[in-house]
């Protein structure tokens, strides 16, 4: 057990001005993926590394696209490892955004900005609590591995896969600083994304029932799709989910349809592993179709799976985070779950390391036009996570 005032004499040195400088320099530096690169944004975090003293690496896999790498402390174990992502999804219109995209403006107490939650402010928090450590001159009795990493938005095989791959997940814990709204979520959903194909007969389209409109097939399917989804319900995550995310098909105005795709996003929830038993529903239901329509030709593809994950949630890092979020905010943390994807998943199923997602503002604004964090909770984040890694890893005072 680290000494109160030994904490204390970290937490007090969180500098709001900091939190903000280190988020704003950030933002303003695109990192669109798909469709630009985390090269800029990885030497920013490289320089603010330096800053704090720290020797930050830039881990590249075969795709080439820059991870940054540091490493605090004083021995090698206990590790913990402090997960956040460089990427950031595109800003889609402009027209849309009152404040510029990349302008990382203030306002109504509010930090404004593509990646603001999602999760550049997040990584700001980080780095200032271990500039705090810093400053205080309390040294780390254990080892903190900051993993700064591209590719997340995009399943995140370019990035902690890259780590992954390369020995860099050997931690005794984990946090993934997605924006979790400063609670305790020990639960992520996973994703089976499906390739539905209908197939029918083209003809001219003067003559539509001389053909079999693959189009048409396909509309009865989806009209019925969430007849795919089992009666499963996870405590943290809730129900798994169907969406009908893409669509193609036809080839010109004057032809009847003979092939139409789909592309399915298929949520999955803690315990559901089986890769046939979430594709048999879709073959069920394209069986109950055919049997009022005959010409109707339905396959399915599994494309991608990214398995769900789950912490026990008396792991050493839960407790260390819930204490730390009583500490700072007063109030008792609840146990949640995250219902999108993150790269907790790699700590925790393929290397067995408890991991918990942990950081300020809401998913709600995530991917949104004037995406924003609250610019006091970025502080807050800033001082739990200052807590947590003093408590997990062990301090002194140098």
């Amino acid at each position: 057990m680290v000494e109160e005032a030994i904490v204390r004499a970290v937490v007090d040195r969180v500098d709001e001005d900091e939190v903000l400088r280190f988020a704003r320099r950030l933002i303003e530096t695109p990192s669109e993926n798909p469709g630009g690169s985390e090269e800029e944004v990885a030497e920013v975090a490289v320089g603010i590394l330096e800053g704090l003293g720290g020797r930050p690496e830039i881990v590249r896999g075969q795709g080439g696209r820059p991870s940054v790498v540091a490493r605090f402390g004083t021995a090698d174990r206990p590790a913990l490892a402090w997960n956040g992502h460089l990427d950031v999804v595109p800003t889609g219109d402009p027209s849309t955004w009152t404040h510029p995209p990349y302008g990382a403006e203030i306002a109504d107490g509010r930090l404004i900005g593509r990646g603001a939650v999602d999760m550049k402010g997040s990584i700001a928090s980080a780095l200032a609590a271990v500039s705090a450590i810093r400053r205080s001159g309390v040294e780390l009795a254990g080892r903190l591995d900051l993993h700064l990493v591209a590719d997340e938005e995009m399943a995140g095989q370019h990035g902690t896969n890259v780590l992954l791959e390369q020995g860099y997940l050997d931690q005794d814990a984990a946090i993934v600083g997605e924006a979790s709204e400063l609670t305790v979520m020990l639960a992520e959903r996973g994703g089976a994304w499906v390739t539905a194909t209908a197939r029918g007969r083209a003809a001219h389209g003067s003559r539509p029932h001389e053909g079999v409109n693959a189009i048409t097939s396909m509309s009865r399917f989806l009209l019925a799709i969430e007849e795919v989804l089992p009666d499963l319900e996870h405590p943290l995550v809730g129900r798994p989910t169907v969406n009908a995310a893409q669509i193609e098909g036809g080839s010109a105005p004057n032809v009847v349809a003979d092939r139409c795709s789909v592309e399915i996003d298929r949520r999955t929830i803690p315990g559901e592993r089986d890769h046939a038993a979430v594709l048999a529903p879709f073959e069920a239901l394209a069986e109950r179709i055919r049997a009022d329509h005959p010409e109707v030709d339905l396959s399915f593809e599994l494309k991608l799976w990214l398995e769900a994950a789950e912490t026990a949630p008396n792991a050493e890092i839960a407790n260390a985070c819930r204490e730390a979020l009583r500490a700072e905010t007063g109030a008792e943390p609840p146990d949640t779950g995250f219902t999108g994807i993150t790269d907790a998943r790699f700590y925790i199923n393929q290397r067995d390391i408890p991991t918990v997602l942990l950081g300020p503002g809401s998913l709600a604004y995530a991917h949104t036009a004037d995406e924003f964090v609250e610019t006091a909770e970025l502080v807050t984040a800033a001082r739990v996570f200052a807590r947590v890694f003093i408590g997990f890893l062990g301090a002194t005072k140098a």
